[in-house]
């Protein structure tokens, strides 16, 4: 095999694997990145959240509310 041929036949793979990468949409991505990797979705087919997330969503809501009561509050 020439080396014109390899880096013809890498160009053709190399387009083809961007080409399905385009076709991922926004919402699949941010979808599978939400997602419980565990166990992605229930019986009723609904998403599941990864328990991190909420876990970290709650611990920033905690920290803004104390922040702001302190920062609001005179004592």
């Amino acid at each position: 095999m020439k080396i014109t041929e390899q880096s013809d036949g890498l160009e053709m793979g190399l387009r083809k694997y961007r080409a399905a990468d385009r076709e991922e949409r926004l919402e699949h991505l941010l979808r599978r990145w939400i997602e419980d990797p565990l166990k992605p979705r229930t019986r009723g087919r609904n998403l599941r959240i990864n328990p991190i997330l909420v876990l970290l969503a709650v611990m920033v809501l905690l920290g803004l509310g104390t922040f702001l009561f302190f920062s609001l509050v005179h004592l």
